[in-house]
């Protein structure tokens, strides 16, 4: 059985994704909301940490075209 390809991986922490104008790291997960931080450059360390529910940012990466680029430290 195929997978669609608008499908995103499960949701992780540390997960390093890139979007058309940035990155995205998932810092925690918890059950409703996840906590992540948003840079335009991967490893900057003074980037402030925003909360959001889980499936919106699953939606956020999904209009982005947000592309896995690794695990945190990549």
């Amino acid at each position: 059985m195929k997978t669609p390809k608008n499908l995103l991986p499960q949701l992780e922490q540390g997960q390093l994704w890139r979007t058309d104008i940035g990155y995205i790291q998932v810092w925690h997960i918890g059950k409703l909301l996840i906590e992540y931080k948003m840079m335009k450059e991967p490893g900057k360390k003074a980037v402030r940490t925003q909360t959001t529910a889980i499936d919106t940012l699953g939606k956020y990466l999904k209009t982005h075209r947000a592309v896995l680029a690794g695990p945190a430290g990549t």
